[in-house]
């Protein structure tokens, strides 16, 4: 006969508690996720020679020549505003990511420079005090 095992009611509690915050941060995640997907960015050149649309991943979508702008440039000049172009949508839909994400994030860790790409991996990384030497020495050559 199986016995049903009775928990006292603070721990019961505690656990409930828990269990609510778990789903709460779940939830949280899931919308942050769609948000996230549904991130639409798009840059202009000066002089409307070229208009750029990204999602979030930097993820080029559309392109578009509102004007006749770029028949008068050389191939090498409209090359440069294209990729100066998607580069500025890209930091935008970054800065997106990043402030959809910052409350999410731990305390110390900066979102803007995750979705970046600067964060300093150190971030991660707990201090050396207290780790066994073997630990301490992979950390030092993954770094």
């Amino acid at each position: 006969m199986i016995e049903e095992v009775v928990m006292p009611s603070s721990h019961t509690e505690q656990l409930d508690q828990l269990l609510t915050q778990f789903q709460e941060q779940q939830r949280a995640m899931v919308e942050i996720q769609r948000r996230l997907r549904e991130i639409r960015v798009t840059a202009t050149a000066p002089r409307k020679v070229v208009s750029v649309t990204v999602g979030h991943g930097g993820h080029v979508t559309d392109v578009k020549f509102p004007t006749a702008a770029y028949k008068k440039m050389p191939p090498a000049e409209l090359a440069g505003v294209l990729v100066d172009t998607i580069a500025d949508a890209q930091r935008k839909a970054a800065d997106e990511a990043a402030a959809l994400m910052a409350p999410q994030m731990p305390p110390g860790l900066d979102a803007k420079a995750m979705f970046s790409g600067e964060l300093d991996v150190e971030a991660f990384t707990p201090p050396e005090s207290g780790l066994p030497e073997p630990l301490r020495a992979v950390l030092r050559t993954e770094g």
